[in-house]
């Protein structure tokens, strides 16, 4: 009999569970102004410059109204602007980074890339070759259990 504990799955959960603490306490050591699922927030609006609401909390993974209170609490702190848009019959809101988020933005990535240079794990693997693994394995469980997040 196989342990579950002793599984693929078991081992990337306590594994995403100990990274994303390590996460938050990077963005504690380095005092930055925003947390980690914020900053997730500034990359992707980065990357898709007027991306909606909807599609990034469908990007992030997460449901429509977290999605909507980091965007609230990264407006409040001067890092993006977000602008009501015509879009057909519907208004929708449009999120872009200011030059303050901008800023910040360039900080914490090359401080991420920094962290991530001087590791001797992450150098030690191939880390594209992983995160396309990762990926796979993500994609196959959202299909096999049809997961979405509202």
């Amino acid at each position: 009999m196989d342990h579950y504990t002793k599984s693929l799955p078991y081992e990337l959960e306590l594994t995403s569970r100990v990274l994303h603490e390590a996460a938050r306490c990077f963005f504690e050591q380095h005092q930055f102004i925003i947390s980690q699922e914020e900053f997730i927030i500034l990359d992707c609006l980065y990357m898709y410059p007027g991306i909606i609401q909807i599609e990034l909390a469908k990007l992030i993974m997460k449901g429509r109204a977290h999605t909507g209170k980091f965007l609230k609490s990264l407006e409040q702190k001067g890092l993006i602007e977000r602008t009501p848009k015509n879009q057909g019959s519907k208004i929708i809101i449009e999120s872009t980074i200011t030059q303050r988020g901008l800023e910040l933005y360039k900080t914490i990535s090359e401080a991420l890339d920094r962290h991530i240079s001087e590791s001797n794990t992450y150098t030690q693997i191939d880390v594209q070759g992983l995160i396309k693994i990762l990926t796979l394995i993500r994609e196959d469980a959202i299909k096999k259990f049809n997961i979405k997040f509202n």
